[in-house]
């Protein structure tokens, strides 16, 4: 504005001053007086008025402003005056509009107003004193490099100020207030200022309405207070207040700022010194102090702010970490560019703290911050993350260095230290917002803790399986080194690893067995895998002692899983035999109870592997577990497993499962060798076996008491068997073998089978008290024989019963055998079945090495049949025996079936002669199909084994029998033409008072030798062959009639002939036998009739038998031994020629 006390126009230049002056001060007082006057009028009139100016002054206050404004325009829709008490004028324009020199708009306001300053006035000079701007906009910019602007009239109004920072935008104000046409001006207030702020480098802008901003100028000093509400479309209104304080013409100045309820991130994006707010989603109130020095510099800021509800969330992805309260005390020193944390409280359901500590920016001289890097100390610490805990867990300090950048945020934790109860628990990690959400790699250690302490910070919901694990089976321990791992990535399941030492443990790795003790070794947590491993550590058993568990393990293959998640028991021992078995008689498996053995079952040292795998809960069935064992056992032993039997091995393999476990390997059953497998199956009531291929040998029947003579059984084979053993039953065996590699023989009964051969053994018995085989069967060499075998309670042997003994084919009877004592052979007792003396070949008895000892055994026999010779069969026989130096004893029977006979055997070695007598000589020579017209007479028979078994030396002693109408006597007889010969044998027969003969029988061949039969009425000598088994006939021989009278010469020929005779034949079928006698013959003497007489028959060859000599010509009739009954004498013949 200029001083409007001008001179008038038309004033005359060229007077003289004294008149000019005089006609001024003239008229000045004039006017002065008429204007004191009109003002006073006017003042009475128009105090507290508004008055409306005229349009030429409108015009000329229109004009003088234009020309304040250098170059630009200023249109109002009115001017007005208003003088207020005290008789200060104020101006007031209404709809104001500012351009600039080019025409465009640069600021619009409702209306402006400006009182005037008195002093200037009364000197003709219009200075304001105090504007006040009404409803003004402006719009505040930060570009990209940090430059400010402000614009009037908004977005697209005209630049009224730029600077470097807001501080220097802020100094240009001086050079307003220091303009000599505002050298009067007090204050300006601007209200209802509706700002925009733009930040092109945060990419952001903001809308503050409602604004009241207050300049002030006094005593040299330029103040100006603020106050805005902040539009920022959230559900809580957000209000702004700041106050500037400089000395006008100097950059020093302090300022303050004062917040409420402000968003986080709104302020973050106004200084880099606060960015690090941004990555908070809450409200806070608060206020800085700061100041500019005289260099311009930013001096230390100190601040404090009050942070309510809200969470921290970096980006939209990532999952809110919510709290309640938060509340910070710093200092920012520009300088250092450094915070300073006086305090930081922290209030949130997730936990509480109190810190203090420093951080350090990175980037602030750029305007942005790259990094922060701070150190704090935490105390009051309270933790509860995501309520893990039933209530706050309570931390005594913790100490932290962290890194923290904000595009993309990451915090980078360099190390904290949590002290609590004396223990330091160092982490170091990255928490990280990635687009998708957070990233966590979080690492602790720990030297040392107690499981308890564990449990106390171990939240149970974090691995409740592994923590579940550890609160009820590491009763106590002392826990070294732990390490804990944390990641969280987006999309992912929570990757937690854990590990730790632990020492002078005590684990329980199933809730029935005894703990592991004096435990060292490690546990760990990986991919959701738990496993504890005991280096060290001893299993103390029930029974037996202790078990070294080093090795074992205990492993939880996904801890995910939350109802009756697996758990594996990975198992190491070794130690003593019982032990093992005390830990696996423990439930659910008790595999020696349910099997009713003892645990003290075997001595020796187990070492075994396994696994056992069952579901976490509390009761566990054999159906619900998986369970494998592998492993040795060494120097095993045991007196129990099968009574009366020690069995050993030096070694045997181990293995099981859930159906079973079961040892195996090579070993002695007593002291004889065998390959073994014992075999447990699990379940109630089962019962083990013991199974494998044992020697056959002497010392196995010997110990085992099998009932064997000795030295029935010589050489060594092998055989398979199975025991069942326990179940509360007695032992039950089974055995078989191919006989490979035994002699077995049976001295008695002249048998054996050869070491070479092979055959066949089963046998079923029960030991123990009250044991017995019940079947035993045995096909070898010829023997075929199936039976049973009884013991005494002594367990020995008692009596034997084979329902069938089959040997060769001479032997086939049911047999029973009956002990006599220890080591004596037993007595033999047949009830039915064949005997075949043809073929027989009885051992030699004691002499000939039947091993046993003490007497030979007796044999008592009831056959159904006794076969002699092909065409000799007694039924019926019965008999009682010795079978010393062959088989000796009397008999009876009745002879093929039809003649009743007795008799005797006498041992010959390994053969048997036979003695046989009869009171029916005649039913005799009927029943072997010899003589079918014979009766009556006394029979005896002796008959000695001779080469091969079924042949015999035969001596045959009859006594008074008779002949009748015998086809071939009576064509003798009708030769010689004796009528009366044949009529006696038509009538009562033809009596022979002794008949003898000496013979050799063959299976197929009688050889008559040397035979007589003589009588009263005839005499007969016979020789020759029969054949039987064609029933053919060749004898020959001398029939001497009137035998009684001519016997007298019988001194000079052979029994049965006398001095008159005549030769004969015999030949053809027994049936039809064709009879040659020579007529001539009896014409010679007896003495001569030997020349015309064919020679008698030679003595058969008879096949040698290995084990006998080759037969001389037999001699004279052996005597039986012992001796049997005399026969009774032939009666004597009358001496009027007798019977006819």
């Amino acid at each position: 504005m200029e001083d409007i006390d001008k001179t008038s126009d038309g004033a005359d230049p060229g007077k003289p001053r004294r008149s000019r002056r005089r006609v001024t001060l003239l008229w000045a007082m004039r006017g002065t007086v008429l204007l004191v006057f009109l003002a006073g009028f006017a003042g009475l009139m128009v105090v507290g008025q508004t008055l409306q100016a005229p349009p030429w002054l409108q015009s000329r206050v229109e004009s003088r402003l234009a020309r304040a404004l250098e170059g630009g325009a200023i249109r109002f829709g009115g001017v007005y005056f208003v003088i207020n008490k005290g008789w200060r004028p104020r101006l007031r324009l209404r709809d104001v509009e500012l351009s600039d020199a080019g025409g465009r708009v640069i600021a619009r306001l409702a209306d402006a107003e400006a009182s005037l300053a008195m002093r200037p006035l009364l000197r003709g000079q219009v200075q304001p004193k105090r504007i006040v701007l009404n409803g003004a906009s402006a719009a505040l910019r930060r570009d990209a490099e940090g430059q400010v602007s402000l614009s009037l009239g908004g977005q697209g109004g005209g630049t009224v100020g730029q600077a470097s920072t807001l501080a220097q935008l802020l100094e240009s104000l001086d050079a307003v207030f220091l303009h000599p046409q505002l050298s009067a001006l007090s204050s300006v207030e601007l209200t209802s200022l509706s700002l925009e702020y733009e930040d092109l480098r945060q990419g952001r802008g903001w809308t503050l309405d409602g604004g009241q901003v207050l300049i002030t100028r006094g005593g040299g000093d330029l103040r100006i207070a603020t106050e805005f509400s902040l539009l920022s479309g959230r559900d809580f209104a957000s209000r702004f207040e700041a106050n500037y304080t400089s000395t006008l013409g100097q950059p020093a100045a302090s300022f303050g700022i004062s917040i409420e309820d402000l968003a986080a991130a709104d302020i973050a994006a106004q200084a880099p010194a606060l960015a690090w707010l941004q990555v908070l989603d809450a409200p806070i109130s608060g206020a800085l102090r700061g100041g500019i020095d005289a260099a311009g510099t930013l001096t230390p800021i100190s601040a404090t702010l009050q942070i309510g509800q809200g969470a921290l969330q970096p980006n939209p992805k990532t999952r809110p970490i919510p709290f309640a309260s938060a509340r910070t005390y710093f200092t920012y020193d520009p300088a250092q560019q450094r915070l300073s944390f006086a305090e930081v409280a922290v209030d949130s359901a997730w936990g509480a703290a109190q810190a203090e500590g420093v951080a350090y920016l990175d980037g602030v001289e750029a305007g942005r911050l790259d990094r922060l890097v701070g150190q704090f100390r935490l105390h009051g610490l309270r933790v509860n993350p995501a309520a893990v805990y039933p209530e706050p867990l309570t931390i005594d300090r913790a100490e932290v260095d962290f890194r923290m950048t904000l595009n993309p945020f990451q915090l980078r934790i360099g190390r904290m230290d949590v002290i609590d109860d004396g223990r330091t628990l160092r982490l170091d990690g990255d928490l990280s917002a990635a687009p998708e959400g957070w990233q966590l790699a979080l690492d602790a250690q720990l030297d040392a803790i107690t499981p308890a302490q564990v449990l106390s910070y171990w939240p149970e919901g974090v691995a409740p399986k592994p923590r579940e694990w550890v609160a009820e089976n590491l009763v106590e321990a002392q826990l070294s080194d732990l390490d804990l791992a944390l990641r969280l990535r987006p999309g992912a399941k929570p990757d937690l690893y854990a590990d730790f030492d632990f020492a002078e443990a005590q684990i329980r790795y199933a809730r029935t067995l005894p703990p592991l003790v004096r435990a060292r070794g490690q546990a760990s947590l990986l991919d959701g895998r738990f496993a504890v491993t005991a280096d060290a550590g001893v299993v103390v058993a029930a029974q037996g002692g202790e078990m070294d568990a080093t090795g074992t393990s205990f492993i939880i293959p996904d801890i995910g899983i939350r109802q009756a998640a697996p758990g594996i028991a990975r198992i190491m021992a070794s130690g003593p035999v019982t032990a093992a078995l005390s830990l696996l008689n423990e439930p659910p498996l008790s595999i020696l109870d349910k099997a009713n053995l003892p645990v003290d079952l075997a001595e020796g040292t187990a070492r075994l592997t396994g696994t056992l795998a069952l579901p976490l809960k509390d009761k566990v069935r054999i159906a619900d577990m998986e369970f494998h064992l592998a492993g040795v056992v060494e120097g095993v032993a045991s007196e129990v497993l099968v009574p009366g039997t020690r069995v050993s091995a030096p070694r045997l393999e181990v293995s099981g499962d859930q159906t079973r476990i079961a040892l195996q390997g090579a070993g002695l059953f007593g002291s004889v060798p065998a390959s073994m497998r014992w075999q447990q199956p699990l379940g109630q009531g089962q019962r083990s076996n013991l199974s494998g291929r044992i020697a056959l040998t002497p010392d196995l029947i010997r110990e085992q008491r099998l009932g064997l003579p000795d030295g029935m059984l010589t050489g060594a084979g092998e055989a398979d068997f199975t025991l069942g053993i326990g179940g509360g039953e007695p032992l039950r065996l089974a055995a078989q073998s191919n006989l490979s590699g035994v002699r077995l023989s049976l001295p008695e009964l002249g048998w054996s089978k050869p070491p070479a051969s092979t055959g066949r053994l089963a046998l079923e018995a029960t030991l123990g008290a009250g044991g017995r085989v019940e079947t035993i069967e045995v096909e070898a060499a010829g023997l075929r024989t199936r039976g049973s075998i009884e013991f005494n309670p002594d367990r020995s042997f008692a009596r034997a019963r084979f329902s069938s003994f089959e040997l060769g084919d001479w032997l086939a009877v049911p047999v029973e055998l009956v002990g006599r004592g220890a080591g004596a052979v037993p007595d033999i007792v047949v009830q039915g079945g064949v005997l075949d003396l043809r073929r027989a070949s009885f051992g030699s008895g004691a002499s000939g090495g039947s091993g046993g000892g003490g007497a030979a055994p007796a044999v008592s026999l009831a056959l159904d049949r006794l076969q002699v010779s092909d065409s000799m069969t007694l039924s019926g026989m019965r008999g009682s025996f010795s079978t010393g130096g062959g088989l000796n004893g009397r008999f009876t029977g009745s002879l093929n079936g039809q003649a009743p006979i007795s008799g005797q055997l006498i041992g010959r070695g390994a053969r048997s002669a036979v003695f046989l007598q009869a009171e029916d000589a005649g039913a005799v020579f009927r029943a072997a199909g010899i003589l079918d017209q014979a009766h009556g007479g006394s029979f005896q028979l002796v008959m000695e084994p001779v080469g091969a078994p079924g042949n015999y030396d035969a001596q045959l002693r009859v006594r008074n029998t008779r002949v009748r109408d015998a086809p071939a006597m009576a064509a003798l007889l009708n030769a010689v033409s004796l009528v009366g010969l044949i009529d006696e044998m038509s009538g009562q027969g033809i009596l022979f008072g002794e008949i003898d003969s000496k013979m050799r029988l063959t299976p197929t061949t009688l050889t008559v030798l040397e035979g007589s039969a003589v009588g009263p009425s005839i005499g007969v000598s016979i020789n020759g062959t029969v054949d039987t088994e064609n029933r053919v006939l060749d004898l020959r021989g001398v029939v001497s009639p009137i035998y009684l009278l001519n016997a007298i010469g019988s001194v000079l020929t052979r029994k049965g002939e006398g001095l008159i005779g005549f030769n004969y034949t015999l030949t053809g079928p027994m049936q039809r036998p064709q009879v040659f006698v020579n007529p001539l013959s009896g014409l010679a003497p007896g003495f001569l009739r030997d020349i015309i007489r064919a020679p008698a028959p030679s003595l058969p060859a008879v096949p040698e038998e290995n084990s006998a000599p080759a037969p001389a010509a037999p001699a004279a009739t052996p005597e039986p031994a012992p001796r049997p009954a005399p026969a009774p004498q032939p009666a004597r013949p009358h001496s009027g020629g007798g019977d006819r």
